[in-house]
């Protein structure tokens, strides 16, 4: 049997969306493919999960629009996307609430939480299983614990396929792992932002300060698939108190 490197290397030479993967919609621009991987730093731990949502809504917003498009034609590849309907969650410590979701828009029956997945063995076993589908068009997974092998065989499973409508999945770290060797495609480190100079103020209240931010930087860009304006910046969480701690889990 060939060994995980070796597949991996494999893999990458055989991927056609390498450096024209589809992305999603500004600000976020992400490769619809592989794994992203998001630590966490700063005074919390907790997962980014206002950012998780807007970005999962992106790509579920990105598949209703090419589904709409395939009911139009016959296009085989078309219709392997349309079939990509499904969200999948893993792990208790990236569930948000279905209020959260409901006051979202987000239709609850496309979303399957496995808050069962507790060991990182089982988290890797869900998000395989998810990723090979081929329903699913976007997965959050509880990546900690993850060790370099695991989060190879996450990237291969999350990799293009031709049977197959590329996967946004994103995998949350506890910063303590930060230095974790990962073959992730991107790994970002999000950082709450105390200082709001700069920020548009209140548009109700112009004394009010500015709601809570994340500052957020790539340090790892696997394939070079990044335009340089979506390599960092300061991304506003609305509807908040700036009194309270920026993002923190949805529940």
């Amino acid at each position: 049997m060939l060994a995980p490197e070796l597949l991996e290397r494999l893999a990458l030479l055989q991927d056609p969306w390498q450096h024209h993967a589809p992305t999603l919609a500004a600000p976020w621009l992400l490769p619809l493919h592989g794994v992203h991987e998001w630590v966490l730093g700063g005074p919390i731990d907790q997962p980014p999960m206002q950012a998780f949502l807007d970005m999962v809504a992106a790509a579920c917003g990105r598949r209703a629009a090419l589904a709409d498009h395939a009911s139009h034609g016959n296009d085989t590849s078309r219709d392997h996307h349309a079939a990509a309907s499904c969200v999948a969650w893993v792990g208790h410590a990236v569930m948000p609430s279905a209020v959260i979701m409901h006051r979202r828009g987000m239709d609850l029956r496309h979303h399957v939480q496995v808050p069962g997945a507790r060991t990182p063995a089982e988290r890797l076993w869900a998000f395989e299983e998810a990723a090979r589908s081929g329903r699913c068009v976007a997965i959050v997974v509880d990546a900690s614990g993850w060790n370099a092998a695991m989060v190879r065989r996450a990237q291969l499973a999350s990799s293009w396929h031709p049977d197959r409508a590329p996967i946004l999945a994103l995998a949350w770290r506890p910063q303590h792992e930060a230095t974790v060797r990962s073959a992730c495609t991107t790994r970002w480190l999000v950082q709450p932002v105390h200082d709001s100079t700069g920020a548009p103020p209140c548009p109700v209240d112009p004394t009010h300060p500015a709601d809570p931010a994340w500052r957020i930087q790539a340090v790892r860009d696997r394939r070079g698939t990044l335009e340089h304006s979506a390599a960092g910046g300061i991304l506003h969480e609305p509807g908040r108190s700036a009194r309270a701690m920026p993002w923190s889990i949805a529940s």
